[in-house]
């Protein structure tokens, strides 16, 4: 390990040794500069918690886990941690034309590791080449799923930015991306960390096995003062070889207003088996000896502000479960993220003080979830018990670079 984390320290002074180089000759056009952050974050929730990374990245809270003996549920026990594994390191590439496109690049990565096993690990987040002109801007690599909409996103503090809300992924993928007052964005992509979740784990084996890459068109409109989009998604599945493929269409919708010294946000999805989003959902085998999915709809809404040294926010969001497209097979296993949740409701203020390239930040967040099972038409979500609530105080620090 010592000798991994050494090399991977030369190559860092490599290269910016080579940015440097490159910079100070006025004759070429190469170069790449280094930015990110240092943050850290203190975090205490009322109860246990479904999440990844020790924590970190929170979900909704545990459901319920009596104890037969004492009554007790064992799952409201409150839980602490510290953690900086958020901190990132981007480098921003530039370089010459091709044939008479802009080139840039990005290489961006944090020390959030891939899963509870090699935490503080370095993690590949976005890795892509981007060609522009004055018509369209095209992207090849890895970034935001287009689903993710960069220009209307929640700022919250917690890294679950608003999720399982907000559909929250990295992919692979060729995009292009049309100029002008209404923008046409078209996506052909595969998954990789985030992927979708089925008979033999999470994997994207699913998705290569089916020989067909997710699709995405979306139009977007408007510009600072008012923003809009919708788009489809597509994602075809092969569950197991030897299955039929399986086809999941989901449907986002968006928008970003200002109000006075406010800025307003709102944005909706109904979708099926996007627990690849981290979205609560699934699928399982039907009664006809196929697959089917579940179907689940979310909303989420965020007002926030600023003033000189001082910032605000308040998120909110609901996530519903809308059941199966076809009944469930009775006995089978149900595949997915909570695939029988009923629902979920988020409420998150914050606020925060930032000066220079500093900032401190409190967060209060509070999530309720209401698990439940399969109805007797192997269709339907119905609640399972009493609704369970964790409440987190997150307090955080930022050093931007």
């Amino acid at each position: 390990m010592k000798k991994q984390l050494t090399v991977l320290l030369i190559a860092f002074l490599g290269l910016i040794n080579h940015s440097y180089g490159q910079t100070k000759d006025a004759d070429q056009k190469f170069g790449i500069k280094w930015h990110g952050f240092v943050k850290v974050d203190y975090m205490f929730d009322s109860r246990q918690t479904v999440n990844a990374r020790e924590g970190h990245f929170l979900l909704f809270p545990s459901g319920e886990n009596i104890d037969i003996a004492t009554g007790d549920d064992l799952n409201s026990q409150a839980n602490f941690n510290i953690l900086a594994v958020q901190t990132r390191l981007t480098g921003k590439i530039t370089g010459p034309d091709f044939f008479g496109m802009k080139t840039s690049g990005v290489i961006e990565g944090a020390f959030f590791g891939q899963s509870n096993a090699n935490i503080n690990s370095f993690r590949l987040r976005h890795a892509f080449i981007k060609l522009s002109n004055d018509k369209i801007d095209i992207i090849l690599g890895q970034y935001w799923h287009p689903m993710f909409v960069t220009a209307v996103f929640p700022g919250t503090y917690s890294f679950n930015t608003g999720v399982p809300f907000q559909p929250f992924s990295r992919n692979p993928q060729f995009r292009i991306t049309t100029k002008g007052n209404i923008r046409f964005i078209g996506v052909i992509f595969s998954e990789r960390d985030f992927a979708s979740r089925g008979p033999i784990g999470t994997t994207s084996k699913y998705v290569r096995d089916a020989a067909i890459p997710q699709l995405h068109a979306q139009l977007q409109f408007g510009g600072k003062e008012f923003l809009g989009g919708f788009g489809v998604n597509l994602k075809t599945l092969r569950p197991a070889l030897g299955a039929d493929n399986v086809s999941n269409t989901a449907f986002i919708g968006y928008m970003k207003t200002k109000l006075g010294a406010a800025t307003f946000k709102l944005e909706g999805i109904y979708g099926e088996n996007m627990s690849d989003l981290l979205s609560i959902s699934g699928m399982a085998e039907d009664t006809n000896g196929g697959y089917t999915s579940n179907k689940t709809f979310s909303v989420w809404g965020e007002i926030s502000g600023s003033k000189e040294h001082f910032e605000w926010g308040l998120f909110s969001g609901y996530t519903k479960n809308d059941g199966f497209k076809d009944a469930v097979a009775v006995g089978t296993p149900i595949y997915g993220l909570a695939p029988t949740m009923d629902y979920v409701f988020r409420v998150s203020p914050r606020i925060g003080w930032k000066s220079g390239k500093m900032k401190l930040g409190v967060e209060l967040e509070y999530t309720s979830a209401q698990y439940g099972k399969i109805d007797l038409d192997g269709k339907s979500i119905t609640s399972s018990g009493d609704a369970v609530n964790n409440f987190r105080t997150l307090v955080t620090a930022v050093y931007a670079f």
